[in-house]
């Protein structure tokens, strides 16, 4: 189903009351923000994903996820299962239900999140819902994505993800966006004299979003019951020997990308501390949620979701 009007944004209070009448949905959104804006509008039992959670908590939320689909579909599941997700629900993760809401993105983006419903047929009939949020996805490639799925669905009746679409898409889209701006395809040429590329050079100009998050904050999650302390652990054994390779490793799945204001803001507040040399993890009971993740703005929580200290 496609918007009526492709310019009117449906507001969130809106979207979220329109949500709360579905028994089984995935809402998918294109920022962190959103995704917790549309959640605080939700009825309680509805499920958050995004980045501001670290891996080992959206691995779980997933798997719980996924065991409540499967529980459903037997008929053992009797409540709603309502779900709000950034985008990070449309690559490599095999979710299926018979209702899906994308906020308007690139085609490319709409037809992941069409993956994700009715994906194995078990539905008799599954509904994609696009929507205009009441904000527009980021600047850069993000954002000029959606103004070509715009410009590509506006006003068409039949299937909007037939393969003829799709090259018009990608023209528009192409045609757009300066897809080397930043001059990095010259830095991957072969010098001649020295065969040598300027990989390093390469790699910082990229960025595919350019407010992309630049810094890692630890997190002391411990599972969903908060008795897991493998993370304690880990933060101790690395203020102790330093970060070694294989610790880090271990605690990347502890880890919330967050830009560097909100880093240093987290920091004046103390609710994060540098636990060894350029190495940030969260230091106060409330800085972490299980509903929605990594706390900032000074939120307020409901303390039964925060992990103890």
């Amino acid at each position: 189903r496609l918007p009526q009007d492709w310019l009117a944004p449906t507001a969130w209070p809106d979207l979220a009351e329109d949500l709360a009448h579905r028994d089984t949905v995935l809402c998918i959104v294109n920022r962190r923000n959103d995704a917790r804006e549309l959640h605080r509008l939700m009825p309680k039992g509805t499920v958050h994903l995004s980045a501001l959670m670290c891996g080992a908590h959206r691995a779980d939320v997933i798997r719980r996820i996924k065991s409540r689909l499967e529980a459903k579909r037997r008929g053992g599941d009797k409540a709603p299962l309502r779900v709000v997700s950034t985008q990070l629900v449309e690559a490599g993760v095999d979710l299926d239900f018979p209702v899906v809401y994308r906020a308007l993105a690139g085609l490319d983006s709409i037809a992941q999140a069409a993956g994700r419903c009715n994906r194995e047929g078990r539905f008799r009939k599954g509904e994609v819902v696009v929507f205009v949020p009441p904000k527009p996805a980021p600047p850069g490639l993000l954002r000029k994505g959606a103004d070509a799925c715009r410009s590509v669905l506006h006003g068409m009746n039949g299937d909007p993800l037939e393969r003829r679409l799709f090259g018009c898409y990608f023209e528009q889209l192409y045609h757009a966006v300066d897809l080397d701006a930043k001059q990095i395809c010259g830095d991957l040429q072969v010098d001649g004299k020295e065969l040598a590329v300027a990989f390093r050079t390469a790699a910082d100009k990229f960025r595919l979003i350019e407010d992309a998050a630049d810094a890692q904050v630890f997190v002391r999650y411990r599972g969903m019951n908060g008795e897991g302390g493998g993370i304690d652990g880990l933060l101790g054994k690395l203020k102790k020997d330093g970060p070694e390779r294989w610790l880090m490793r271990k605690l990347q799945r502890y880890a919330v990308s967050v830009r560097r204001r909100d880093l240093d803001r987290l920091l004046r507040q103390g609710d994060v501390r540098e636990v060894a040399p350029g190495i940030y993890a969260i230091v106060s009971e409330v800085g972490y949620s299980l509903d929605v993740g990594l706390l900032l703005d000074g939120e307020n929580i409901s303390p039964s979701t925060l992990v103890e200290g």
